[in-house]
């Protein structure tokens, strides 16, 4: 494993050396089997709390792309919405969550690409603009 294992990899790692070892040992193993499953399936638990972190951004995130939409009558694909550097910082390290931004709304940075117009909106937890600033 890399340098960066966090706690459910230190903890696989444990379980797996005590299975080893209950197999040189000759002893009953479907315990500790049934439970090295169960924490390997406690490992995925972060892909699927990333992946409810993005299906959150996403709807949040379209709130603040269909404004810049009506603001400057341009598709969709001319639009860049991106997370505010804070909030993703905050994502990145753990501190907030997809209930978090559920319950207390998001930040994004928006562009329109061959304009020369960008900025920043604030949605609440289901999407709605409560703040739309141009630079």
């Amino acid at each position: 494993m890399d340098q960066k294992s966090g706690p459910l990899q230190e903890l696989l790692r444990t379980l797996l050396r005590a299975f080893v070892k209950s197999m040189h040992m000759k002893q009953n193993f479907s315990l500790l089997a049934s439970v090295l499953i169960c924490a390997g399936l406690m490992a995925s638990l972060p892909a699927i709390a990333g992946d409810a972190t993005e299906s959150v951004i996403g709807k949040l995130g379209l709130g603040c792309k269909n404004r810049v939409v009506e603001q400057f009558d341009v598709p969709n694909s001319d639009i860049t919405v991106r997370l505010g550097a804070t909030l993703q910082q905050d994502i990145d390290s753990g501190a907030m969550t997809a209930e978090d931004m559920k319950k207390d709304g998001a930040s994004f940075d928006w562009e329109v690409n061959g304009k020369n117009a960008s900025g920043y909106c604030n949605v609440d937890g289901s999407g709605n603009v409560t703040e739309f600033k141009q630079w």
